[in-house]
């Protein structure tokens, strides 16, 4: 093949191996760049929503990097008659003045960063493959995905044509998403059954991300204005139809943050119109984009089930918020709020297991590891009332700071800051050739706006790889575009070299090597990245896929037999997936229950160790998820209830470990004071129900917490003082659990005292059903 190929050189038009491969990366690229953000899981051919986007991701990524690796054989081998050759190569003098190549330098530090993190990592494998794919995009796994799409732009997409195909993939696959939204908002959604929502969330899951993704459409949108065609008003038409359609998702989706950066992208486009072109060139657009705007109003203003949000959200952009309440919230108020925290975090670097001093040394220059911000952040977060636990600092620049360090920091600093310097060169130098907007400057139009308005969003945003893909991609389309400008103009000004790269001398970072030497290393390199590929990808990806398929087939099964198999199997095939474990687990522990009322105790108790074994297997994986060390806080709460005084000691020890792990969840903690009452720790729970006190005025009134401090005054002969704080803990919310509990031990309090009269209305107000859920 290599013969073949060598051969084929010297027929002029003839289509190579390397061609081939070329042509093959670059579709897969467009491929997986246009599928990503429209595929879900449609009619729920898959059990979890952003299955297939991973998968796509993971597949793609997987087979460029194979492709290459080989064409990299494939070239060396091409030479391999020149026995004592060498090859030569200088890192400095190949980036020389030219931003666009010392961008890629500050990507690969950013990799290294993230790669070390991963290593130092509290749970290397969660960092490697993630904890939870609802939030895609931070593990390593996806972000070397991201990086060999992004590299792929970058070095692969330096043609007109390629950067054109590009800019096309963006603008269809965000207009059949706009489509989609649209048909959400009146009510319409048979394929993902999301109809009805107040702000659409289209093929994305999330409207953030949503509206995230028309930011960097609408822009490169509107830059094929400029694009000459034969039939010229179709070809408008088109444009200002699809215009009409992005602004009116971006509209539905009610994301004030992608408002604002919408708003920077467009200014960003008029700008460098302004530069490019004349006045007429920057009204043409600007007059397409009102008749577009026109459109959206008329689709805005159609009656719908849901009515219109868009306007209450752009007006409250810069609303922040009244009140002493310290639970995040939507808007600038719950982003300041997460700010404050992640930035305190920083000072601290908390993380939730006892580590090498080396590690905590380390900790600041490469962060807690990736997909671990979750697990820190309640160590500096201020008292929440909802049990929602965060994972993402809502800036990107804090998150990568949070799990990279100070070291992911500076690489993704460097690489835009340089992304955003090459792109003010290009535009000078384009302008100062003076080409006007011809073909190339449409692709500037279309392509640096967009990345510009992203990376406004990012600033307020939770990206995720529905539109991380597109992003990175558009970081590459920068550095292609930088050199595809350079090119042309030193091709019309007839240089025969760059003046950027120095012509001669050698740097201290020069190298060389024989040919033989790195055809061999080049060979070893491909062989086993092709063996680690392939087994990960069939190992990760597709097991988990054929589980979240056969779930997905037989999850509502008529047959309740068929049901249970299904979730079995399925979290057989993949028992690190929370959802699927975890949601087994409870549908054991419900049965368990059902069981132990119709008296079938020895059934019962089987079910609910079942549940509890999947958990604890699942615990070796992940010692810090949430709903894992709360649900088996539960079960030995119900085995103790039950009689089983052989897990009382459990019970204490997941308690303590519930407090040590989210002591921002006054919640969590006034729960653990209330099963620290109840194993006879009185000290301990008076402890815990004094933190949930101290929070009241930030938070809410906590009438379990005043249960358990009372019932534990009560058990250790402080009668007195018990009585008076369970009968606060009955005025702080009549109807909740620990009011009820409260008049329940008071009920017993004033029997022992010899005042039936009081025992008897507390007995009569706790057996009322609970009415109000803390």
């Amino acid at each position: 093949m290599p013969r073949r190929a060598k051969k084929n050189r010297t027929i002029p038009g003839a289509v190579t191996t390397h061609d081939r491969i070329d042509q093959a990366i670059m579709w897969i690229t467009l491929g997986a760049l246009f599928i990503i953000p429209l595929v879900f899981s449609y009619f729920k051919i898959v059990a979890v929503f952003t299955e297939l986007k991973l998968v796509t991701l993971h597949l793609a990524a997987g087979l460029i990097a194979m492709l290459w690796l080989w064409q990299l054989v494939f070239r060396r081998l091409d030479t391999r008659s020149r026995q004592n050759d060498r090859i030569s190569w200088d890192l400095v003098r190949w980036a020389g003045h030219n931003p666009a190549r010392w961008a890629l330098i500050s990507a690969a530090v950013w990799v290294f960063a993230q790669i070390a993190s991963t290593l130092l990592s509290p749970l290397p494998i969660i960092s490697f493959f993630g904890g939870d794919e609802a939030r895609s995009g931070y593990n390593l796994y996806d972000s070397i995905s991201l990086f060999v799409l992004f590299l792929s732009i970058a070095l692969r997409f330096r043609s007109r044509r390629s950067l054109k195909l590009l800019a096309y993939t963006l603008i269809a696959s965000g207009t059949v998403a706009a489509a989609y939204g649209i048909a959400q908002h009146f009510g319409w959604d048979p394929i993902g059954n999301n109809a009805g929502r107040t702000r659409v969330i289209a093929s994305f899951g999330n409207t953030l991300n949503f509206g995230a993704y028309m930011v960097m459409t609408i822009p490169a949108t509107l830059a094929m204005v400029y694009k000459d065609r034969k039939r010229r008003g179709i070809w408008l038409a088109l444009i200002v139809g699809a215009l009409g359609l992005q602004l009116s998702g971006l509209w539905f989706s009610g994301g004030r943050g992608p408002f604002v950066a919408a708003a920077a992208a467009l200014s960003t486009f008029f700008i460098i119109a302004a530069a490019l072109g004349s006045y007429r060139a920057v009204a043409k657009s600007a007059g397409m984009l009102a008749f577009s705007g026109i459109i959206a109003a008329v689709i805005i203003s159609l009656p719908s089930p849901q009515g219109d949000v868009g306007l209450s959200r752009a007006l409250s952009i810069g609303t922040l918020g009244d009140g002493t309440s310290t639970d995040i919230v939507g808007g600038l108020a719950g982003r300041l709020n997460i700010w404050g925290s992640t930035l305190k975090l920083a000072t601290r670097w908390d993380v939730p297991i006892e580590e090498p001093v080396a590690n905590s040394i380390l900790r600041p220059v490469f962060g807690f590891g990736p997909d671990m911000f979750i697990y820190s952040f309640p160590f500096a977060s201020k008292p929440q009332t909802r049990l929602s636990i965060l994972d993402h600092a809502h800036n990107y620049e804090l998150q990568i700071l949070m799990e990279q360090g100070f070291a992911g920091l500076l690489g993704f600093a460097a690489l835009t800051g340089l992304l955003f310097f090459a792109a003010f060169a290009i535009v000078r130098r384009f302008r100062a050739a003076g080409r006007n907007i011809d073909l190339t400057g449409s692709l500037l139009l279309a392509l640096l706006p967009a990345m510009v308005g992203k990376m406004v969003e990012l600033q307020t945003g939770v990206p995720r790889v529905s539109d991380l893909a597109m992003t990175f991609a558009l970081f590459g389309a920068a550095i292609a575009l930088y050199e595809l400008v350079n090119r042309q103009l030193e091709a019309d000004a007839e240089t025969d070299a760059s003046p950027e790269e120095p012509a001669t001398g050698r740097s201290p970072m020069a190298r060389t090597a024989p040919n033989q030497l790195v055809l061999g290393s080049t060979l070893l390199a491909a062989v086993l990245a092709t063996a680690v590929l392939l087994t990960v990808f069939v190992s990760w990806d597709v097991r988990r896929l054929s589980a979240s398929i056969s779930l997905a087939a037989g999850h509502d099964s008529p047959s309740l037999d068929r049901r249970a198999q299904v979730w079995a199997d399925a979290q057989a095939r993949a028992p690190e997936r929370e959802s699927f474990t975890h949601n087994l687990s409870e549908q054991y522990v419900k049965v368990a229950k059902e069981q132990r009322e119709l008296g079938n105790e020895n059934e019962s108790m089987r079910l609910i160790l079942i549940g509890r074994d999947l958990l604890l297997e699942y615990e070796k994986r992940d010692p810090f998820e949430w709903d894992a060390q709360i649900g088996l806080s539960k079960i030995a709460a119900i085995l103790a209830e039950w009689g089983k005084l052989e897990y009382t000691q459990e019970l204490a020890d997941r308690s303590r470990r519930i407090v040590e792990l989210y002591p921002s969840y006054p919640t969590l903690v006034g729960t653990a004071a209330t099963a620290m009452t109840s194993v006879g720790l009185h000290e301990i729970a008076i402890e815990y129900a004094d933190r949930v006190i101290a929070v009241e005025e930030t938070t809410q009134p906590w009438s379990k917490a005043w249960y358990a401090k009372g019932r534990s005054l009560f058990e250790l002969g402080r009668e007195d003082e018990a009585i008076t704080v369970l009968i606060t803990a009955t005025e702080k919310q009549p109807g909740a659990e620990g009011a009820l509990l409260a008049h329940q031990v008071l009920s017993e309090i004033y029997r022992i005292r010899g005042e039936p009269e009081l025992s008897e209305y507390h007995k009569e107000q706790g057996a009322d059903a609970i009415t109000f859920e803390e």
